[in-house]
């Protein structure tokens, strides 16, 4: 009998592991660029999936990503794919904040369906959930703590606030009433005064017409029954229990156990969710940086790169400007960071979108789809903003694609071309200012038989085009500053220079990133001049009176950076942090209001770089002016172009001085000699 046993129990492990693995497999079929997030989740869930029963409080799984992401589909799948749809319980933190009964009356689906039992609960838009404001003040959150006892020990308490309690407690008032004016009640039937009661009870044309003259009376009406059972359904098997109960009662009796059954309906009642699996899911701006950055040139690349980079560390170091230590606390440790598509995985999305397409028509109308890879090139350039995900992608497959299916098909179905299969290209040649023209060629045995063109209009195309005025030539000869001044002195060569760019706040912007994390002494003069390039490689191009206003954000920047190092970094003559009376945390600093001090310090900082900027690029100067003027043609320079460009022109500088690898450019070194000097 144990060997019978065991050998179902291992059936079973086998039966849910092949589950498990499948569900993996299609996740990473269906949702592109996040196959290492969803090994992630895959292994974080493999002890509740196998093993429920072992557990005495939930498993705790927190997902953090920028918005379009894949965090609430990933996990609704995943859930469908695991045969837990009807074991699903999803909450919008950010609607049920300010809604009390809705959380609650979720959480009572819980109990009546899940109750003890495996199930998995979603804790969506957890960030909206804050207790703790921008002030860093506390806020009362009522509706949702029942949330954070669920984090805890998986246990909470719920209550019957609605319309039944009051209904219940009129109820037994009625009842009373009816006793009071001589309605007799043997049994659980009324056995006098059957008018008295009706009125009473209001039951005059509601039950009268169900039942016949003869049929016996209930004190309490099956429809009443119904409804007092589920209120306290926790403590009968059936409800019949419950009918054989008043059933041998008389009035008196039949009341005073109503108010019994009323003040137990009163007790919260517990939830046991401690086999459950809870996935908590939020965006949280405070670590994911770049996701105010709006400008759909900014690289996904560069973005992904930087999401690779955040720590759990970070995490929870930015939900305590959001919530308390000890909530932080219940979330755990297992912390799974989505990371920011990169390119690749954006045209996987296109491919997969336009397959889902493809799919549909072949399937309803036995039609052939084909794209050209310009075509998803159109899609990208139009749809991708990389910090947004996919949601803007969607929007773009569906107003390149979707919208002209209704005119391909009336094609071939009303003007008779009967093709096969149609498809996309890019007519280069039809294309109209500011539109492209797409072409739709309609195939028969793979031979074209008709086409149509039709124009797209371009949104982010038509910002994207080169200008070739007075503005871009400024802005290509600013950004050359930047760039050739981070070649030179930083060492760094631009990922990518744009002198026109879709973004609105921009006219155009170098992307440029020295490969350590650290700043020294040495280098602060080299970052501002750096940052004050654009303002310098103006001046030098067109002359002091033709300088425009562009340059406020980069002055602001290196203004920043020569303060901070000066006021709070130690940098100066001083080793102190300053500040003002003005400041709140003046116990921690050195007042300084004098002008004379390190005002003059930063100042003189400041100047130096000025110094070296104009130095550096009147030295480079035939290199700005052919770097510059490309730009004032073409709208961006990438990295290999910026090469090529100083190969040619630059003086006194190789490209074998850029640093690639900054992983041990001095400090180990130097501390690897001095230490082997006392071995």
């Amino acid at each position: 009998m144990e060997q019978i046993k065991t050998e179902q129990y291992k059936k079973h492990l086998f039966d849910k592991k092949e589950i498990l693995n499948n569900a993996i497999i299609q996740l990473k079929k269906e949702f592109i660029g996040i196959d290492h997030v969803i090994d992630q989740i895959a292994n974080a869930i493999t002890s509740w999936f196998f093993f429920p029963e072992m557990q005495d409080r939930p498993v705790i799984i927190n997902l953090w990503g920028l918005t379009g992401i894949g965090k609430t589909s990933v996990i609704k799948r995943l859930t469908e794919l695991l045969g837990y749809t009807e074991h699903y319980f999803r909450f919008d933190l950010g609607e049920c904040t300010s809604r009390y009964f809705d959380i609650q009356d979720s959480f009572k689906d819980i109990y009546t369906n899940c109750d003890g039992a495996p199930f998995i609960i979603g804790l969506d838009e957890f960030q909206l959930a804050r207790t703790i404001n921008e002030e860093q003040e506390e806020i009362d959150r009522a509706s949702i703590r029942a949330v954070w006892d669920l984090l805890d020990s998986g246990k909470f308490d719920i209550v019957n606030f609605d319309y039944n309690m009051s209904w219940f407690n009129k109820l037994i008032k009625k009842l009373d009433l009816a006793l009071y004016k001589g309605v007799e009640v043997e049994k659980g039937i009324v056995t006098a005064n059957i008018e008295i009661y009706k009125e009473t009870l209001s039951l005059h044309n509601k039950q009268e017409e169900k039942r016949g003259k003869k049929e016996k009376t209930f004190f309490i009406s099956d429809g009443d029954l119904d409804t007092i059972f589920d209120m306290v359904d926790h403590l009968f098997i059936a409800k019949s229990d419950l009918r054989d109960k008043l059933n041998g009662m008389d009035g008196d009796q039949t009341v005073d156990y109503l108010i019994c059954l009323y003040k137990a309906s009163l007790k919260p009642k517990t939830v046991d969710c401690t086999k459950s699996l809870i996935f908590v899911m939020g965006n949280l701006d405070e670590v994911y940086t770049m996701s105010h950055n709006l400008n759909p040139d900014m690289s996904a690349n560069e973005f992904h790169r930087q999401s690779t980079e955040i720590t759990v560390t970070e995490v929870k170091q930015a939900l305590l400007s959001r919530f308390r230590s000890e909530q932080i606390a219940r979330l755990g440790n297992n912390h799974i960071i989505y990371p920011a598509f990169d390119e690749q995985s954006f045209y996987g999305i296109i491919r997969l979108e336009l397959d889902k397409v493809k799919r549909k028509v072949a399937d309803t109308y036995n039609i052939e789809m084909l794209f050209d890879t310009k075509v998803e090139q159109l899609i990208y350039e139009e749809g991708v903003y990389p910090t947004q995900g996919t949601r803007p992608l969607f929007t773009t497959v569906h107003q390149i694609v979707n919208t002209r299916l209704g005119k391909i098909l009336n094609e071939i179905y009303l003007n008779g071309y009967e093709a096969d299969s149609f498809r996309f290209t890019i007519n280069d040649e039809a294309s109209l200012k500011d539109n492209t023209a797409l072409q739709i060629d309609f195939l028969k045995d793979n031979k074209v038989i008709h086409h149509i063109i039709d124009q797209q209009p371009l949104v982010l195309g038509k910002l994207r085009r080169e200008k070739q005025n007075d503005e871009q030539a400024i802005v290509a000869v600013h950004e050359s500053g930047h760039a050739i001044l981070s070649s030179v002195l930083m060492k760094t060569i631009p990922e990518v220079i744009f002198s026109v760019t879709a973004d609105s706040n921009s006219d155009g912007f170098v992307l440029s990133r020295p490969e350590w994390n650290y700043i020294s002494k040495k280098e602060i003069i080299n970052r501002l001049a750096v940052l004050l390039g654009g303002f310098v490689a103006e001046r030098i191009i067109f002359g002091e009176e033709n300088v425009t206003i562009g340059s406020s954000s980069d002055l602001g920047k290196a203004t920043r950076l020569a303060t901070y190092a000066i006021y709070i970094c130690g940098m100066g003559n001083t080793r102190a942090f300053f500040g003002n009376e003005n400041m709140n945390n003046t116990p921690s600093v050195i007042f300084d209001n004098s002008s004379e001090t390190v005002n003059v310090e930063a100042k003189e900082l400041l100047l130096k770089a000025e110094e070296l900027a104009e130095k550096t690029l009147k030295k480079q100067e035939k290199l700005l002016i052919k770097m510059a003027d490309y730009l004032s043609d073409k709208r961006t320079l990438n990295k290999e172009q910026v090469k090529d460009f100083i190969r040619q022109y630059a003086i006194d500088f190789n490209l074998s001085e850029v640093i690639e690898d900054a992983e041990c450019l001095f400090y180990r070194k130097h501390l690897k000699e001095l230490a082997e000097k006392y071995n």
